[in-house]
C-alpha cells in the first residue's frame, strides 16, 4: 500500500487538493481496501485532503507541507504511530487511521531526507 501512496504524498506536498482527493479516489477503488482497518485507513487519508482543502494552517499536515515541522519532529511521530498501530487493544478502524499516518509520514520524511542530500 505504501508505494501506492507517493503519488497521494506528492500532490500532498505540492498543495494540490483537486490532485490529492484524485489520487485518494483512486486508492479506494482497489478491492482489497475493505474492512475496518481500512476504513481508518481511509478516513485519515480524507482528513489530509480535507486539511489541505481548507487551507487551516494549524493542521498537521499543513504544518509538514509548509516545513514547519523539522525531521526529528516527524521521526517522533512516526515512532508515536507505529506504537499506536501495534496496542492490540486499540480498534482495527483507529489502528488503520494510524497507519496511514505513519505510511504517509514516512513518504514525506524519505522525500525531505532525499532533497537535503
Amino acid at each position: 500500500m505504501k508505494s501506492d501512496l507517493k503519488p497521494f504524498v506528492d500532490a500532498i506536498l505540492g498543495k494540490n487538493a483537486k490532485s490529492a482527493r484524485e489520487q485518494l479516489e483512486e486508492i479506494c477503488q482497489k478491492p482489497d481496501l475493505t474492512g475496518e482497518i481500512w476504513r481508518g485507513y481511509r478516513l485519515a487519508l480524507q482528513g489530509m485532503v480535507a486539511a489541505l482543502e481548507t487551507g487551516d494552517e494549524l493542521n498537521l499536515i499543513r504544518c509538514i507541507v509548509d516545513g514547519k515541522c523539522s525531521r526529528e519532529n516527524i521521526q517522533e511521530l512516526i515512532r508515536q504511530t507505529r506504537d499506536k498501530t501495534s496496542q492490540e487493544f486499540r480498534p482495527e478502524d483507529e489502528r488503520g487511521f494510524s497507519k496511514a499516518w505513519m505510511d504517509v509520514l514516512q513518504i514525506f520524511l524519505e522525500k525531505l531526507e532525499s532533497t537535503t542530500r
